[in-house]
């Protein structure tokens, strides 16, 4: 704005050097000009010094932490930080993460809404693998709170094909996917959370664990997860460093999955006690024998309660090519009425 004010300020002037008016708003621009720029300059500096800080302070904690270059450029309406050589390991050793550049943007007016812009390649190590991500236009907008230790109020990540590929040679990819977030609550513990992918490839393990006889198409059309999340503990800075901020409540608006002539539907509410999950849910299926195939081949269901499930299923549909099914959730165990039908995970 300035850059467009000052050139007017300094053209009116000069059409009209005697009016006094005119050299009063010259003068006016000059200055708030000058205060501007101290403004951006002292930013900058701060911006520049809170990212060395906080890698420092992962550094502290136990973070294996290393970078080329940090510099925060965009004079006079931006603050643009980027990250050169960036690597990170966290102090298990369990996870890194390694990149050619990284790029935090903001507007200086409003440096706490930020946006993240990756590069084409990027890698991840966990556990023992190491996995390069190729993504196009992969980008992150993020909102914190004003404060010494900000937290989290939204967050949407956007990236168009994506592919990861791991060095013991599994592949997956994604023509499309968008995961979202926001604050949904005045203590800072709930979330709305959103996801959305199309055209997924698993890794072959995984689909053929699934899908042993290659009946269904190689990539699942669609997967969507639309909920409501409560955490324990903020989403904030002290997270990074210190106890992970574990899931304890969970409303399943929606979780729907489309893989070929295979449509599932999942909604409810869940509560966690120890990891442990408890509530009830319901699950609509079109392609239900289908389901139970890939629930007892992906050990989701336990052979001996295969034909269990298939009788309940048969029972429900009647004859129609789609379920609805009530479930109950005691500590992680399914129940259909009075039968236990198998587990879920933990949270």
């Amino acid at each position: 704005m300035l850059a467009l004010v000052v050139p007017l300020a300094y053209n009116a002037v000069r059409n009209h050097p005697e009016t006094p008016m005119m050299r009063f708003l010259l003068i006016v621009t000059l200055a708030l000009a000058a205060l501007w720029g101290g403004y951006w300059y002292v930013g900058q500096r701060a911006v520049e010094k809170q990212g060395a800080a906080f890698l420092e302070h992962l550094s502290d904690n136990g973070w294996q932490v290393g970078y080329e270059s940090l510099e925060t450029r965009g004079f006079p309406s931006r603050f643009d930080t980027t990250l050169t050589g960036l690597d990170l390991a966290d102090p298990s050793g369990e996870f890194g993460w390694q990149t050619p550049i990284f790029q935090l943007l903001s507007l200086s007016y409003q440096p706490n809404k930020v946006i993240a812009v990756w590069p084409e390649d990027q890698r991840l190590r966990i556990g023992g693998d190491s996995i390069t991500i190729s993504s196009e236009g992969m980008r992150a907008s993020a909102t914190v709170t004003v404060s010494t230790n900000p937290a989290l109020q939204t967050a949407t990540v956007e990236v168009g094909r994506v592919g990861l590929q791991s060095k013991t040679g599994w592949a997956a990819s994604a023509d499309r996917a968008l995961v979202a977030m926001r604050s949904a609550s005045e203590d800072g513990l709930g979330y709305d959370a959103y996801l959305d992918t199309s055209e997924l490839v698993l890794p072959l393990a995984m689909r053929t664990q699934f899908d042993p006889k290659a009946d269904l198409p190689a990539s699942i059309e669609m997967l969507k997860f639309d909920a409501a999340l409560a955490f324990d503990r903020p989403l904030d800075s002290s997270a990074l460093t210190g106890p992970t901020p574990a899931l304890i409540g969970l409303d399943l608006k929606e979780m729907r999955l489309v893989w070929g002539d295979l449509v599932m539907s999942v909604s409810g509410a869940l509560t966690s006690e120890g990891g442990q999950p408890s509530g009830k849910i319901t699950v609509e299926v079109t392609g239900w024998d289908r389901m139970v195939s890939l629930g007892v081949n992906a050990g989701l269901i336990h052979p001996a309660d295969e034909k269990t499930w298939r009788s309940v299923g048969a029972s429900f549909a009647q004859r129609a090519e789609t379920v609805e099914v009530p479930l109950t959730i005691e500590k992680g165990q399914i129940w259909l009425g009075m039968f236990p039908i198998g587990y879920l995970p933990s949270f």
